[in-house]
């Protein structure tokens, strides 16, 4: 299917009467215009009216480009779970045939999305295939301990079945894992001071393991990028919970402990963070699971930031914050599984502003 395919799905709530703007022409102006760099309802608007030409090749644009006040509240009307079918149908068709994957969750502030106080902003929660680069679904919640309901929520919308799902330690929840198993997945999740017994009792062992010098490295990686260098060791061991932690957490089967040792500019740290998994001991993975759950802050959060500057928008209207989220997150998708001309995020989003048939290219593949 085509994007204007997938787009059809878009519900849109506005009156027949006085509807001058088809909802999927404004769409993909949207779509278009972030592609381009675009990052406010006047960028949109200028853009639309300098590309018109370029627009109606693919659609009829019958009234132009509407006003930027315009565009927002049709942006409004959209009912947010139709337009994440579309996107959802969309990724759905580019995993279809790559197997398995590593699903992170996480939440990210949307830091420009208030009105008069920053802490009133919305979080955003998204589901990120880090093998894969590919931005699955996403949920707004009002607050840092909503992500725990809205992960379990977005459980049952996605097909995760035999993935291996990471969170971080805000999700060390009995329900949570028992939900991902009940999906038929696996799971890796850190355990911090939140769950105080269960940490203690996962340290015990790695602990008398140590003052034993009977631990088994099961990977070991050294990274050096400018004045940093990072040395990662992972152990694991079989999960032997006292009977009460074995009844409360009966998905749990490996420990595992990370050992970071840091030197930055001459200057060494060494720490070490626990985790527990549904995945067997002996599996060689587990360390490079619980690494590719960073990928959510360094290939999704960064790029949002720094490539489409979502900190720095000043979108707030009710309704329009998370459509707009998403579109970043569509846009940003189509570009990470275009594989031409460019090697950055940042460079396809130049060159799709610059380059008409590049930006043809992304879209539609011509």
């Amino acid at each position: 299917m085509s994007l204007i395919e997938h787009l059809s799905v878009v519900e849109d709530t506005r009156s027949d009467i006085n509807q001058r703007h088809d909802l999927i022409d404004i769409i993909f102006l949207v779509i278009s215009a972030i592609s381009a760099g675009s990052e406010g309802w006047q960028d949109i608007e200028t853009y639309g009216e300098h590309k018109l030409e370029w627009l109606r090749k693919y659609r009829p644009f019958t009234h132009g480009i509407p006003r930027r006040h315009t565009i927002a509240r049709i942006l409004r009307s959209v009912v947010a779970e139709s337009l994440l079918e579309a996107l959802s149908l969309w990724i759905n068709e580019q995993r279809e045939s790559q197997g398995k994957s590593v699903i992170a969750f996480d939440g990210k502030a949307l830091r420009g999305s208030y009105r008069s106080d920053p802490k009133t902003a919305l979080q955003l929660v998204t589901a990120y295939d880090a093998e894969r680069g590919l931005v699955l679904s996403q949920k707004l919640t009002e607050t840092k301990n909503g992500e725990i309901n809205v992960v379990r929520q977005m459980l049952d919308i996605i097909n995760v079945k035999g993935s291996v799902i990471t969170v971080d330690a805000l999700h060390c929840q009995r329900k949570t894992l028992e939900k991902i198993a009940e999906k038929k997945a696996h799971v890796v999740v850190q355990v911090k001071k939140n769950q105080p017994k269960l940490r203690e009792a996962v340290i015990s062992p790695f602990q008398a393991v140590f003052d034993a010098k009977k631990e088994k490295v099961v990977t070991q990686v050294t990274q050096t990028r400018h004045s940093r260098k990072e040395e990662r060791i992972v152990f694991q061991l079989k999960a032997t919970l006292p009977e009460e932690l074995t009844e409360k957490w009966p998905t749990i089967r490996s420990i595992i402990a990370v050992e970071r040792h840091r030197t930055v500019n001459g200057k060494g740290t060494v720490d070490t963070s626990y985790y527990v998994s549904s995945l067997s001991p002996n599996h060689k993975l587990l360390g490079h699971y619980i690494r590719q759950h960073w990928r959510i802050e360094n290939s999704q959060h960064y790029v949002l930031d720094v490539v489409f500057k979502e900190d720095s928008s000043r979108i707030c209207l009710d309704g329009a914050v998370e459509n707009i989220a998403l579109f970043r997150r569509f846009v940003m998708n189509i570009l990470k599984q275009c594989e031409c001309g460019a090697a950055s995020q940042r460079q396809k989003l130049k060159k799709a502003g610059w380059c008409d048939d590049y930006r043809a290219q992304v879209f539609f593949g011509l």
